[in-house]
């Protein structure tokens, strides 16, 4: 009985092997299925520019020494826009020294028909009174008041709507700074730096 008992142990166990391989080919048939697919390509990208650039060639504009009251410098400078997006501009600066306190800075925006940094010959300044200080005028005050930076900086121009710069925009900028007329100014110095910075909108 018990060789029977092993013999039909062994023709069982041999069924369920052979199920088994059955089984698993008869699996990899049912995932068997038709295909088709589509595609897209070529797809680009490419991220706009804000580009602001000066003739300054990388020289001081300003430059007052053994001054005395009333002596003034005056200097032009022309900014052009050539980035793809537009933007607007803002003109800040980066002042020190307590002469600056005894200084008045006045920045008048305008035109150059044939620039050429620092000469002032030929700008024309903007016919609009921005903010009630002269035609073009857009600063006047003291040098140490100055806006130092981007968010306080003076919207180009300062109206109710912020121009928009697009490529090949330009404008020129004259400045006038002058020693005020005081014994407080004696012996001070100062120094300053102006950046315009153009955002896109």
């Amino acid at each position: 009985m018990a060789g029977i008992r092993r013999f039909v142990e062994r023709r069982l166990l041999l069924s369920l092997l052979i199920m088994g391989v059955f089984g698993a080919i008869a699996g990899v048939g049912a995932y068997s299925s038709f295909t088709s697919t589509t595609s897209n390509t070529g797809n680009s990208f490419a991220a706009g520019s804000v580009v602001l650039s000066d003739n300054d060639s990388n020289t001081a504009m300003l430059s007052l020494s053994n001054a005395k009251p009333n002596d003034s410098d005056t200097s032009c400078i022309k900014v052009t826009y050539t980035g793809s997006l537009s933007s607007t501009v803002r003109l800040y600066g980066t002042v020190s020294g307590t002469l600056a306190s005894y200084l008045t800075l006045t920045v008048t925006r305008g035109t150059d028909s044939s620039p050429s940094f620092d000469s002032c010959t030929n700008f024309t300044a903007d016919a609009t009174d921005y903010n009630g200080n002269g035609a073009g005028v857009i600063y006047s005050g003291n040098l140490s008041a100055f806006p130092s930076s981007y968010a306080a900086g003076i919207v180009d121009p300062k109206a109710a709507t912020p121009a928009t710069w697009t490529n090949g925009n330009a404008h020129s900028y004259k400045f006038v700074v002058t020693v005020q007329d005081t014994d407080s100014a004696q012996s001070q110095t100062a120094t300053a730096g102006f950046t315009w910075e153009a955002r896109n909108q």
